[in-house]
C-alpha cells in the first residue's frame, strides 16, 4: 500500500471519528436538556476521559521515548 493510499485511509478514519464525537456530544447535550441531573454524569465521563488522557501522556507517550530497544548496547556502570 502506497503512502498516498495510507494517507487517504487515515483522513477518512479521522473524519469518521470526529463525526462520531459530534453525534455523541449532540446526543449527550439533548439528554442533559431532558434530564437536568444528567449533567453530573457527563462531568464524571469527562473527568474519566481527562484522567485517561493524562495517563496516556504520562506513561505511554513520554516513557516510550525512554524505552530501551533490543538493539541498544548495554549501559556501562
Amino acid at each position: 500500500m502506497s503512502d498516498d493510499e495510507t494517507s487517504k485511509r487515515n483522513v477518512a478514519t479521522a473524519i469518521a471519528g470526529v463525526g462520531l464525537l459530534l453525534c455523541g456530544g449532540a446526543l449527550l447535550a439533548l439528554v442533559s436538556l431532558v434530564i437536568p441531573n444528567f449533567i453530573y454524569v457527563i462531568a464524571v465521563i469527562a473527568g474519566m476521559g481527562f484522567i485517561g488522557i493524562l495517563q496516556y501522556v504520562t506513561w505511554g507517550w513520554r516513557l516510550d521515548k525512554n524505552r530501551i530497544r533490543d538493539d541498544d548496547p548495554p549501559a556501562r556502570s
